[in-house]
C-alpha cells in the first residue's frame, strides 16, 4: 500500500493546482483520476485572464485564441458588441489545458495513478483509499473529482450545493456573419428564468452551449440545435455533445473536516452570473495546499480551508450570484428596455472586463451598485429561507 502526504483525488486544475503547490513544498502527493488522460472535459474552455495570473507558469502552448469582443444578443435578436482594451479570456480545448497543469504538478513531484476509480474511503485514523487492486493512505485527502464528487460524497461533504445544468456541442464551421479580423465571444440571452447560450471559437472548432436552471435540464438539447440553426452551423460536423452539471456555493455549507476537503467544481466553486468555475478551482487549489500543508507541520487541521474560502472565495460567490439575480431579473422583466440599457451603459461592460481581467472582483463592482446590491441580497436571502423550511 502506497503511503503519502497526501492524496489528491480529480486531476482536473483544482487537484493540479494543488498537487504542484504541495509537490513543491516537499510534500509526498498522490494523484488519483478515474479517466485516462488527456481526456475530453465538457466545458466551453474560456479561460479568465485572471485564471491565468494565479498561474506560475505560461499557458501559451495550449490558448486557442484571445478574445477581447464579446457579441450580446436575446434569442438572436437586439445584437450588439462590446469590446474590451484587451483580451480578458484565453480560448482553450481543456483536455490540452488540463493536462498542461497536470504536467506541472508532476514536474513538481506529484505522482499520478489515471483509470482509477475509488471505490472505498475510510477516514478512522489516516485517510486511505481502495480501488481495484489498489491502496493507498495519507495524512489529508482533497477531493477536486468534479461536481458529482462520488468521493466527496464518501466524506459526507458537499452534499447539499446549489447546481445548474449545461450542454455543449464542439462543430466544425463557421458562424454566419462571422467576424475576420478578431475571435469573437458570443452571448445569447433571454431564455426563462434564466440562462444563456454560448459560442466560444477555437482554432478547430467552436464550443456552442447552453446553460440553465437543472429543472429546464431537459430543454437543452433542442435550444442548442435552434442556436445551431440562427448561427447557421444547423449542418456542421458536429465532433462532440455532451451536457454535464455545475453547482453552485451559496455559504454555509460543509466543504471541509479535519483531514478531508473539497476542491474546485466538487465545492460549488462557479459564480452564478457566468457559471464560470476555472479561476475558482485554481484558487481554491492553492487554498486547499496552503491548509494541507499547516496540517501537515502541525499547525491545526483541514478545516482552516473553509475559513479561508469563506475570506477569499465566498465574497465574490455572493457578489456574483447578487449581480446575476439583478441581471436575470431586469432581463426578464423587460427585455427589450435592457437590452438597449445594457448597450449604452458603458459601467457595466468595463466592470465585466476589469473583473475577467484580473483588476477587479466582482465584491468590488458590486458595491458600486450600493442600495441596488443590498436589496439584491436581501431577497437572495429570504428566498433561501423559504426554500430551507
Amino acid at each position: 500500500m502506497g503511503t503519502f502526504d497526501a492524496i489528491v483525488v480529480g486531476a482536473g486544475p483544482a487537484g493540479s493546482t494543488t498537487a504542484r503547490e504541495l509537490a513543491a513544498s516537499g510534500a509526498r502527493v498522490l494523484v488519483v483520476d478515474r479517466a485516462e488522460w488527456p481526456r475530453y472535459k465538457a466545458c466551453g474552455g474560456g479561460v479568465p485572464l485572471r485564471a491565468e495570473r494565479m498561474l506560475p507558469f505560461p499557458i501559451d502552448s495550449v490558448v486557442e485564441d484571445s478574445v477581447s469582443r464579446i457579441e450580446m444578443s436575446a434569442r438572436g435578436k437586439m445584437a450588439f458588441t462590446k469590446r474590451s482594451r484587451g483580451p480578458f479570456a484565453r480560448m482553450v480545448m481543456r483536455d490540452r489545458f488540463d493536462m498542461l497543469l497536470l504536467e506541472h504538478a508532476q514536474h513538481a513531484g506529484a505522482e499520478l495513478r489515471t483509470g482509477t476509480v475509488v471505490r472505498d474511503l475510510d477516514l478512522n485514523g489516516r485517510v486511505r483509499i481502495r480501488a481495484d487492486g489498489f491502496e493507498a493512505e495519507a495524512e489529508t485527502l482533497i477531493c477536486a473529482d468534479g461536481a458529482h464528487s462520488p468521493v466527496g460524497r464518501m466524506a459526507g461533504l458537499g452534499g447539499d450545493l446549489a447546481e445548474c445544468a449545461a450542454w455543449e456541442v464542439e462543430v466544425r464551421g463557421r458562424p454566419r456573419d462571422a467576424s475576420v479580423e478578431e475571435a469573437t465571444t458570443l452571448i445569447d440571452l433571454g431564455y426563462d428564468p434564466w440562462g444563456y447560450a454560448w459560442l466560444f471559437p477555437k482554432a478547430k472548432l467552436l464550443s456552442i452551449g447552453i446553460v440553465l436552471p437543472r429543472e429546464e435540464a431537459g430543454r437543452m438539447k433542442a435550444l442548442v440545435e435552434r442556436y445551431l440553426e440562427r448561427l447557421g452551423l444547423r449542418d456542421a460536423e458536429v465532433e462532440i455533445a455532451r451536457g454535464h452539471k455545475i453547482r453552485f456555493r451559496r455559504g454555509g455549507e460543509t466543504l471541509a473536516g479535519e483531514r478531508v476537503a473539497l476542491a474546485g467544481d466538487s465545492a460549488g466553486l462557479a459564480d452564478e452570473f457566468t457559471a464560470e468555475g476555472i479561476s475558482y478551482a485554481i484558487h481554491s487549489g492553492r487554498l486547499a495546499a496552503r491548509a494541507a500543508l499547516r496540517a501537515l507541520a502541525g499547525e491545526g487541521d483541514l478545516r482552516s480551508y473553509q475559513d479561508e474560502l469563506e475570506d477569499e472565495i465566498q465574497p465574490e460567490l455572493d457578489a456574483a450570484r447578487a449581480i446575476a439575480y439583478m441581471f436575470y431579473g431586469m432581463l426578464k422583466r423587460a427585455r427589450r428596455p435592457w437590452m438597449l440599457a445594457s448597450e449604452y451603459t458603458p459601467f457595466l461592460w468595463s466592470s465585466l472586463f476589469a473583473v475577467q481581467r484580473g483588476e477587479s472582483s466582482y465584491a468590488r463592482e458590486a458595491k458600486r451598485a450600493g442600495p441596488l446590491t443590498a436589496v439584491a441580497n436581501a431577497r437572495l436571502r429570504r428566498r433561501d429561507q423559504q426554500q430551507s423550511h
